[in-house]
């Protein structure tokens, strides 16, 4: 998933990785990439890597899914099996998902980053590139792959997305239709019965009907607020087509979504929502939106913006199990005063997976990588073979969603590589999921929600944006107070949204945006041809 995305790397990492790069230059450890194999006595050459232990360190998120006898993210029964099957001894190096890319660039500029590092973020894999801290890998997918070579061959539209500089820095893998869908909404169809009222199709009827289910006290008092919010940026910022993650063409030219025009609107969209009551008061400090989720669960709220799928499914069945009468379904994104655009959608690659400078073996890694997206990912994401599922119609079926969420739903973190674009539909989940009526309701929900998400198409102008510590920089500087004069506006209202605009614009001046855009729109006009 993939939620508003951040700036990161600062000078100070970059001081310490380019330091140790420089530091680095013109020597041959053995292990350290650039050697050249050395002629045997029997005159064949020999590959330095096969002396080293075929061992490998990787990244991977924590989100806290280990039940404790389980054991750890290190250690637990799917750690052991992959150093059973891959071949490879793996070290895994947990980051805090949501704090993962600061907690890298702590092990980076530490010199202790793992070999493999990988993030859903293609900018950050390319500052890493801007900073010397990966490095290419074309040599040693020709030399040592079989699996990864065949992938990248058949699926070419992918190679754009991990080349830098003419250079391939990693490897990614297509997304299923499922994993596209990263943002959508859902609205109580009972309330809108009990409202009179049909699911809105534009910003105007969106608040009326927001407006009845106040006024008609259909939480339960007319003070309580009536909209759920779960990772929301990715609909409000789809529906004004000013998603924090992208850089728009404006009459041709490169603008930061922060500064488009139509933020105008995203943030009085908020506004709306809070000055009249219509969300919680304490959203903004709402930890992973427990609070309001609560009250989605509990019945007490009749709009969700948020997601569809990721992370709610166990607050939509505490739903249907709370409140018998409940109807949620999905509402497709509205037009507003500046045109229909969808929800957050993600680009064709999954995770992105780089290769660190200083890895000691990396055909290890690509071993590992090849038996990961021959067959290694498939276990890892539906566990073992009528235990955890059985093959209907070529699709597995969870047994027992209970034992399958303690035992197997965490391992799914460990497949970094799959291979499942290609056959996957959406109505598998409605064969994957548990047969019991409520599984079964829920997965056939879900999947009508994701076919309502996509059916609005999300506007993205340019496949991925540009990386430079030019651009990183000046986000880094005016982040917190970007953050700062966008919350003035919605909460305290003292400023206008479009007076919060100017002030955002003027702060992204004076810490060099002029300069910013003049690298965006230089990276545009060079990349732009090679854009599909």
């Amino acid at each position: 998933m993939k939620r508003s995305k951040r700036w990161v790397l600062g000078s100070t990492v970059l001081a310490l990785t380019l330091g140790s790069a420089l530091a680095g230059c013109g020597k041959t450890d053995e292990g350290k990439s650039g050697d050249s194999p050395a002629p045997s006595a029997t005159g064949k050459t020999e590959d330095k890597y096969d002396k080293l232990p075929k061992a490998i360190s990787v990244s991977m998120y924590d989100r806290g899914a280990v039940a404790a006898d389980e054991g750890s993210y290190e250690q637990n029964r799917w750690t052991k099996w992959i150093q059973e099957e891959s071949g490879v001894q793996v070290k895994y190096v947990p980051v805090p998902r949501n704090q993962a890319q600061d907690k890298l660039n702590t092990l980076i500029a530490s010199g202790e980053a793992p070999d493999l590092i990988w993030d859903y973020d293609r900018n950050y894999i390319g500052t890493l590139v801007s900073q010397g801290v990966i490095q290419p890998i074309d040599e040693y997918i020709e030399k040592y792959s079989t699996v990864l070579k065949k992938y990248i061959s058949e699926n070419p539209d992918l190679k754009p997305y991990m080349t830098f500089d003419g250079k391939l820095y990693g490897i990614t893998t297509k997304r299923p239709a499922n994993a596209l869908v990263n943002a959508g909404m859902w609205i109580r169809q009972d309330w809108l019965d009990k409202a009179g009222m049909k699911a809105p199709t534009t910003e105007e009827e969106f608040f009326a009907v927001v407006k009845a289910f106040k006024d008609k006290g259909l939480s339960g008092s007319a003070n309580a607020p009536v909209v759920s919010m779960y990772v929301w940026p990715n609909v409000i910022g789809g529906l004004y087509a000013a998603h924090t993650s992208q850089w728009y063409l404006e009459g041709g030219k490169m603008t930061n979504a922060n500064f488009v025009d139509r933020n105008v609107g995203a943030i009085g969209f908020e506004r709306k929502l809070y000055e009249n009551g219509y969300i919680d008061k304490e959203y903004l400090t709402d930890k992973n939106s427990q609070k309001m989720m609560s009250d989605w669960a509990q019945g007490k709220t009749g709009i969700l913006i948020g997601t569809v799928g990721n992370g709610i499914d166990s607050y939509m069945k505490d739903l249907m199990k709370n409140v018998p009468e409940a109807n949620p379904v999905p509402l497709a994104a509205f037009s507003t005063q500046y045109g229909k655009f969808g929800f957050y959608q993600e680009t064709g690659g999954t995770y992105y997976v780089a290769f660190n400078k200083d890895m000691k073996n990396p055909k290890a890694a690509i071993q590992y990588l090849d038996w990961m997206l021959d067959k290694g990912w498939f276990t890892l994401v539906n566990g073992t073979e009528n235990t955890h599922y059985k093959l209907v119609d070529g699709v597995a079926q969870v047994i027992d969603s209970d034992k399958f969420k303690k035992e197997v739903a965490y391992a799914g973190e460990y497949a970094i590589l799959m291979n499942n674009a290609k056959t996957f539909k959406l109505e598998d989940l409605i064969v994957r999921a548990p047969q019991d009526p409520l599984s079964q309701r829920w997965a056939k929900l879900n999947v009508e929600a994701m076919k309502t998400a996509l059916s609005v198409p999300f506007r993205r102008d340019i496949p991925y944006v540009p990386n430079s510590p030019d651009i990183s920089n000046v986000f880094a500087s005016i982040g917190p107070k970007l953050t700062e004069i966008r919350t003035r506006a919605i909460v305290k209202g003292d400023i206008t949204p479009a007076e919060a605009l100017d002030m955002m614009r003027k702060e992204y001046k004076n810490a060099g945006g002029d300069k910013a855009d003049q690298v965006a729109q230089e990276w545009y006009e060079k990349n732009k041809a090679s854009f599909k």
